[in-house]
């Protein structure tokens, strides 16, 4: 069994319950990080970050790990809802700075009664309360800026999946999303989705699985309403699928049949 750095301390008990869990997955599973990669869409550091709890897992990725090690992933699933609370609740705090251990926090100066101001520029003092005041708005935009990017990319979720064309995604139970399939550099593309990799089954929902629902259906398996939804009968079209490619007809929609779907 491999032996763990400690988790950061604190994160919210909630981050280390769901680290705890999949660090004793990957341990039964006597799989070796870089094994681990290989069998899922993530990558070895990816896997460090997730097992460490520096970095909240995607749904996605704790699915991949409860399938790659057999396990039912409602159980890990649960646990990872609670963890993404966890982080979403640490996010809305301000952030609070505090003095490095054992350096305490050394007071400013105050400048004596009656002593000089410093001058800047030149001579006379021409542009010295200028400069200073432009520097800083320039610096308070740059900042305003950075923060923006920081809360819109979100990095603590994991990686977004890039390759949604249609924005968010909201589930609606047989609405049909429409499948438009086309060939493009070589390729079948319904429009929905760039991706190549990203495990689905039963419960997984998102634009992937319109994509997927899409080209079972040009390929002539009817998984039902292209509405999103991974449902048992998106599972058998995707096991006829395997079944009729020479694939292993387990019904999970993977890297070996995205292939096959977009060729």
């Amino acid at each position: 069994m491999a032996r763990w750095q400690e988790l950061p301390v604190p994160p919210d008990h909630r981050v280390r319950r769901l680290a705890a869990r999949i660090r004793t997955l990957k341990d039964h599973s006597g799989l070796s990080l870089t094994a681990l990669a290989a069998r899922t869409p993530y990558s070895r550091a990816s896997w460090v970050r997730y097992l460490n709890a520096e970095q909240l897992p995607p749904r996605d990725a704790v699915e991949a790990l409860a399938r790659v090690c057999g396990v039912d992933p409602t159980g890990p699933l649960v646990l990872w809802r609670a963890a993404a609370e966890a982080w979403e609740e640490r996010r809305a705090q301000p952030g609070v700075r505090h003095p490095a251990p054992g350096r305490p926090r050394v007071p400013a100066q105050l400048p004596r009664p009656g002593a000089p101001r410093p001058v800047h520029g030149g001579e006379d003092g021409g542009d010295g309360g200028v400069r200073p005041k432009v520097v800083g708005v320039l610096g308070g935009v740059v900042l305003a800026t950075f923060v923006a990017g920081l809360l819109a990319g979100r990095p603590w979720l994991g990686p977004e999946p890039a390759d949604a064309l249609q924005g968010v995604f909201t589930v609606r139970r047989g609405q049909e999303r429409g499948c438009a399939v086309n060939r493009s550099g070589g390729f079948l593309h319904a429009g929905h989705s760039r991706t190549d990799a990203r495990l689905l089954d039963v419960s997984s929902t998102g634009w992937e699985v319109v994509e997927a629902q899409c080209l079972l259906r040009h390929r002539g398996y009817e998984p039902g309403a292209a509405d999103g939804v991974y449902g048992p009968r998106t599972k058998r079209a995707a096991r006829a699928f395997q079944r009729a490619s020479g694939l292993t007809p387990d019904g999970v929609v993977g890297p070996d049949t995205w292939g096959a779907l977009r060729r």
